[in-house]
């Protein structure tokens, strides 16, 4: 495993203690967990971004596709 440091402030560096203590972890594992779970959370906000972005594209040409069906309905019925 690599060492990695950091520097913190006082306040920090208690609550990352306090933490870790309640959690019965080491530091440096309660660290590893929070950064893991930041990635997570990011490649979420990332794929829920990419989903909704597809999901707008989507949409986008279903109105189109409407907007030509609908621009149909009234052909060969002039006249009746």
């Amino acid at each position: 495993m690599k060492t990695i440091t950091i520097k913190a402030s006082d306040e920090f560096a208690q609550n990352l203690v306090d933490l870790a203590g309640q959690l019965h972890l080491s530091k440096s594992e309660l660290i590893r967990q929070a950064v893991e779970r930041f990635r997570q959370q990011q490649e979420q906000t990332l794929l829920k971004a990419k989903m909704q972005a597809a999901a707008q594209k989507v949409r986008a040409q279903t109105q189109e596709e409407l907007d030509d069906w609908d621009a149909t309905v009234n052909d060969g019925l002039k006249g009746l």
